[in-house]
């Protein structure tokens, strides 16, 4: 590319996403031979300039030469730059339609850019499952989550080792008191202290078990506690609002509603992220005969 010549700039641009003249006229919806007129000596109508530097993913300081640069386009600092630009309200919705646009890349069949749709008639989900990475979302406007995991060559199974912590987790969290104090606790606010009784007397829950509850917690990290000189109680305790407890109840939710709707499911695994057992040696499935109903 050359600084200020829009047409060898739209050229190389073209060529550096793989698009033919023909694909990139497709885009734009105009015809091939405009497409190469504009490489050459013409330019595009104004109206199809904005256009045209969206679907190259380029701007239009760039396309036409200034403040030009042979680098890659720097994609950390425009998303950096979208958030810091947006409002504190406005960046849930953005984080969620960037990772809906980056699972969108994946599906073979989509070659526009995967834009979140406002609204869904019923929940959904978009879903991506490859050999090296793992996408959960929940697009509803109720409740939208994005869960992304990169999945090791090695499987996730070393990193999960021993499971006993986790056993007497889920032990814990399959008692409906503890998951009342889960819900209890999370409500409060960021530093606010409680005590047993205080629990007790606001859930309707005999202190004893509040107490041997809260203990379990404090093993797993969900809640610390200070040791203080007051009449009601010895203890003080604080919850630590732990994050992957939130997202572990609400993919509990999750699986248990079971996933029916999916929008878009992109599915390129060829083998699951558990990958502690050899299976490569498998018979496939047989294919149906063509004269077998």
């Amino acid at each position: 590319m050359k600084a200020n010549d829009f047409h060898s700039n739209l050229a190389k641009r073209r060529k550096e996403l793989g698009l033919t003249q023909e694909q990139l006229a497709g885009r734009m919806n105009v015809s091939a031979q405009a497409v190469s007129k504009w490489e050459k000596n013409s330019f595009p109508d104004a109206a199809l300039l904005v256009r045209l530097a969206d679907t190259l993913n380029i701007s239009l300081d760039t396309l036409f030469g200034r403040d030009f640069s042979e680098d890659e386009p720097d994609l950390e600092t425009a998303v950096s730059r979208a958030f810091r630009s947006a409002s504190p309200k406005q960046r849930p919705a953005l984080f969620m339609r960037m990772m809906y646009t980056a699972v969108c890349t994946y599906h073979p069949s989509w070659e526009t850019v995967g834009r979140l749709p406002e609204d869904f008639a019923c929940e959904t989900f978009a879903v991506l499952k490859a050999d090296t990475e793992q996408v959960l979302m929940r697009l509803d406007s109720d409740l939208r989550y994005a869960c992304f995991l990169e999945v090791p060559e090695e499987g996730v199974g070393p990193y999960l080792g021993d499971t006993l912590s986790m056993r007497r987790l889920f032990y814990t969290l399959a008692d409906e008191n503890a998951l009342r104090m889960v819900a209890y606790l999370g409500n409060g606010a960021r530093n606010q202290m409680y005590t047993a009784d205080g629990i007790a007397k606001n859930l309707g829950l005999p202190v004893e078990e509040v107490r041997r509850i809260l203990n379990r917690m404090e093993r797993f990290g969900l809640v610390w506690r200070m040791k203080a000189d007051i009449a009601a109680d010895r203890f003080l305790y604080g919850n630590t609002h732990k994050i992957p407890l939130t997202m572990l109840l609400i993919l509990a939710k999750t699986i248990t509603n079971y996933i029916r709707n999916i929008n878009p499911g992109v599915d390129l695994w060829h083998r699951g992220a558990f990958r502690d057992f050899e299976t490569e040696d498998i018979e496939p499935l047989p294919n149906w005969e063509d004269d077998e109903l």
